[in-house]
């Protein structure tokens, strides 16, 4: 049965089919990629499930994201999704409800990233590749989808000035984790198309 949140989530996203080649690079040095944004339906509540990278990896050691990476030659940005997060968190394909995708955007690390949105198995196991990710942890939506929690900093980058937001969460094992960035962005676009009705972006 389909719940008031399960319905606001899969009404915040777009089809999955791209046809309008708004998933393919903008410039030259550009690569494709993409992240799968992946939901869980806990008896607690609804969750969305990040990961943290190893403090060991040459870029972004220690930072948390979505499962995700490049586009291999030949690959569909939602091939590049669920190879990844198979890859990195164990999540079979047969686990995953695909239920949309939010608009591709431009990173800062020449990629152009298209985010997948898939429901999960509350009953499938993760297996985390402990190269890749050092962690996988859940955080409530009731949390994340709540204005209040998104923190806006001004940030200068190639000398102008952007809108970075933070949503530091401390779960119930007294950690505190910091999604910022791009992922906090992803996030804070799901609130906005699905849960600050009628804003739209």
């Amino acid at each position: 049965m389909i719940d008031e949140v399960e319905t606001k989530l899969r009404n915040a996203f777009l089809p999955i089919g791209i046809t309008d080649g708004t998933d393919a690079i903008t410039r030259e040095t550009q690569r494709v990629a993409a992240v799968l944004l992946p939901f869980v339906k806990r008896p607690a509540g609804w969750h969305l499930i990040y990961t943290q990278r190893p403090e060991t990896m040459p870029n972004h050691a220690g930072q948390i994201s979505f499962p995700g990476g490049k586009a291999e030659k030949g690959e569909t940005v939602l091939t590049a999704a669920l190879r990844e997060t198979w890859e990195e968190i164990g999540l079979e394909r047969s686990a995953i409800e695909i239920i949309g995708r939010l608009p591709s955007f431009d990173a800062m690390g020449h990629f152009r990233i298209t985010p997948f949105a898939g429901i999960i198995d509350p009953e499938a196991p993760m297996i985390i590749d402990r190269h890749e990710v050092a962690e996988a942890f859940e955080v409530p939506l009731d949390f994340l989808m709540d204005a209040d929690n998104h923190i806006a900093k001004p940030v200068i980058f190639d000398g102008e000035t952007h809108t970075v937001y933070y949503m530091p969460y401390t779960g119930v094992d007294a950690v505190e984790r910091n999604i910022w960035g791009m992922t906090a962005g992803m996030t804070r676009r799901v609130w906005n198309r699905g849960f600050n009705n009628p804003a739209q972006d």
